[in-house]
């Protein structure tokens, strides 16, 4: 086997655990910060998703491969979606976990790893919470003497309004609706004691923040 032949065959056996961690961090928005955390987490994903197609690999290389039919036209149309299993079960895989560790779900949090965020950033953003946001500028002049009070939610349909960089991006944060502020930085109010929104969203740069204070909606 010739040294191009070896990189196809590792490159061929290493695509299911690559198309996987794609899948993943499609849906999740979170990227692994070391790039050996990302080597292990594609190699054993791949061996899993091998040991799982053992079967059919075994029979496509004895039946395909070994007995010399593919350089025998006419080949078979059923022999051309042998690949399929090795693409799309990877991909479907992943964003279904990728999905559900969006959503917070206990068995995609085992299977994805409880700490997979590089920054903390990235665990308080990436997933499907409503928060409100006490935000403190460095430059007290804007805002509310400083204060922005908004909204990180998604809207009724289930689509998130909010946005967060993730990481290696720069931090910013786009919210989907501002609360009225006091100089102080509490809410304003309404009559039925709920804070009073103002319709407008916000894209801000971390860069501008001091801290932000978090409230669980």
């Amino acid at each position: 086997m010739s040294t191009f032949e070896a990189a196809a065959v590792a490159m061929i056996a290493l695509l299911p655990g690559a198309l996987y961690l794609f899948a993943v961090e499609r849906e999740t928005a979170v990227v692994r910060a070391g790039l050996a955390d990302r080597v292990m987490r594609v190699a054993a994903t791949a061996a899993l998703f091998h040991l799982a197609l053992a079967p059919l690999t075994a029979w496509a290389y004895l039946r395909v491969w070994e007995s010399g039919r593919l350089t025998r036209p006419p080949v078979p149309w059923a022999w051309w979606w042998l690949p399929l299993p090795y693409v799309v079960g990877p991909l479907l895989a992943g964003f279904a976990v990728g999905s559900a560790f969006r959503r917070g779900r206990r068995w995609a949090r085992i299977v994805n790893g409880h700490t997979p965020e590089p920054l903390a950033w990235d665990a308080l953003f990436g997933h499907d919470s409503a928060l409100w946001l006490r935000i403190r500028l460095r430059d007290t002049d804007g805002g509310t003497n400083g204060w922005i009070l908004g909204v990180f939610a998604r809207d009724a349909r289930g689509r998130l309004d909010s946005r967060a960089s993730a990481y290696p991006q720069p931090h910013d944060l786009y919210l989907c609706d501002t609360a009225a502020a006091l100089p102080d930085g509490r809410f304003r109010r309404g009559v039925d004691g709920r804070p009073v929104l103002r319709n407008i969203g916000l894209l801000i740069s971390w860069e501008e923040i001091a801290y932000i204070e978090v409230m669980w909606g």
